[in-house]
């Protein structure tokens, strides 16, 4: 399923540029872009499994090069199912991103129910192995995200805000 990198190290090279990833048929589906402390991932469209995939392939190529540890994982503007992605998530890329010091995730839900329950679902996967919480709307993410991180984040129960 992990579709293998090979057209994006023209973009991976022009970071901190924003990085926008496309479908083949030119869609827009997420755009990743440099902030003071975080990485933001704005999602756009309907997404699949795949798109998750490739979309994380290439963060784990930016955390490596900014060793900026924090993701913003914003997807208000995006629908589908990408549950498919979440084995992958949990068991191939969080150990990876893990060892290059990645450590919290806020995460801003989609009003689309598939795109809700994929990421209560990578949410419960992942929350006991890194600071992650979920939030309706970007400012009050963004205000979590960049608050200090405490010992108890790993720790924190599910907590939509």
């Amino acid at each position: 399923m992990a579709p293998v990198l090979t057209d994006f190290d023209d973009l991976v090279a022009a970071w901190p540029a924003p990085v926008r990833l496309t479908h083949l048929e030119g869609d827009l589906f997420v755009t990743l872009s440099l902030h003071a402390d975080y990485i933001e991932a704005k999602w756009a469209g309907h997404i699949t499994a795949d798109d998750v995939i490739t979309a994380a392939q290439v963060f784990l190529l930016l955390l490596q090069k900014t060793a900026v540890p924090k993701l913003l994982n914003n997807k208000t503007d995006a629908s589908g199912d990408w549950s498919e992605a979440n084995d992958w998530l949990e068991f191939e890329w969080l150990p990876k991103a893990l060892e290059a010091g990645f450590h919290r995730l806020a995460h801003v839900y989609s009003n689309n129910m598939f795109s809700r329950l994929s990421a209560r679902d990578l949410y419960l996967r992942l929350g006991p192995r890194i600071s992650m919480r979920t939030f309706s709307d970007r400012e009050a993410a963004e205000a979590w995200l960049l608050s200090a991180p405490t010992a108890q984040d790993a720790q924190e129960p599910v907590a939509d805000q």
